[in-house]
């Protein structure tokens, strides 16, 4: 067993994550190397920083001179490395355990025996906003994790895959890989899911979980979500009925008259709508009603 550590970034500083594993890895009785890329960030802070990341034991960072998007950078990452398992991480993630890579080794020993090429550890978030700033974020995904669990996530271990942290082995990558055609946000992760799935790739789900720490603001949240609904308009043909709010839209399409009256509806209220959603006390129904208009409306 042997094991590559990948982390993509973009305008966020990843060496405090980096220099966690690279301690961490003192731990382990397997080879073990860290590569970040940082996929031509904008911030020259964050280039900096991220180009001390080579200084750490065990780490390598790549400094890309035109960004390649989310898919496709990690499809690069995977090129660079050198190991049988592959563990992608998100730069903006932190270990909640001094034992996260030990775990990951136990997991992959675990997975070797039981036939499973994909390993999904979770994400957690703070367990108080810390923030008004950052309330829909928050409250958005503190309603969720009781349902990102891990017992959670064996009852659907291909509809729970996230990219956020979660190990592969190798071959299997090089084969199935990220859609490159996904530049922007969203989506690619349940698509890779779905691959998974399709050529029958079993997911070993455990609690091993990092730490989401970059909870952006609300404004920037919500250009992020309508980002990402663009994203699955663009690739619904791909995607299917597996995402609940194209399903949603597919069967409101199939009602006389209730969408053109959704969409004018949306148009209206849609000021009023994202003046509440970027206040610092957002109604997360309010959240889950502006994406079905939005989503209606492109």
């Amino acid at each position: 067993m042997s094991l590559s550590i990948l982390i993509p970034t973009y305008n966020y500083a990843a060496y405090s994550l980096a220099e966690t594993l690279s301690r961490q890895t003192g731990r382990l009785s397997i080879p073990c190397e860290i590569i970040v890329a940082d996929d031509a960030s904008t911030d020259q802070e964050c280039r900096r920083r991220n180009g001390l990341i080579s200084t750490l034991p065990q780490c390598t960072c790549l400094a890309l001179e035109r960004n390649v998007g989310r898919a496709r950078i990690r499809n690069l990452l995977a090129k660079e490395a050198s190991h049988r398992w592959l563990l992608f991480l998100d730069s903006d993630g932190m270990p909640t355990s001094d034992d996260f890579l030990t775990r990951y080794e136990a997991a992959i020993a675990e997975a070797e025996k039981g036939g499973q090429a994909v390993i999904c550890g979770g994400i957690v978030h703070p367990a108080s906003c810390p923030s008004p700033q950052v309330s829909l974020r928050w409250k958005y995904e503190h309603t969720a994790e009781p349902h990102h669990t891990v017992n959670e996530r064996k009852h659907r271990p291909w509809g729970a895959f996230r990219t956020f942290n979660f190990a592969v082995r190798s071959d299997v990558f090089n084969r199935i890989q990220f859609d490159e055609t996904f530049r922007h946000y969203g989506y690619e992760d349940v698509l890779f899911g779905l691959h998974l799935q399709e050529a029958g790739i079993e997911i070993l789900h455990i609690d091993n979980a990092l730490m989401n720490e970059d909870i952006e603001p609300n404004d920037v949240f919500l250009r992020k979500t309508e980002e990402a609904l663009r994203t699955l308009k663009l690739h619904a043909d791909k995607l299917g009925s597996s995402v609940r709010l194209h399903h949603q839209s597919q069967k409101l399409h199939r009602i006389p008259g209730v969408v053109l009256l959704l969409k004018y509806t949306f148009r209206l209220l849609q000021p009023c709508m994202k003046k509440n959603l970027t206040s610092q006390r957002p109604l997360l129904p309010l959240f889950n009603l502006y994406k079905l208009g939005y989503y209606l409306n492109l």
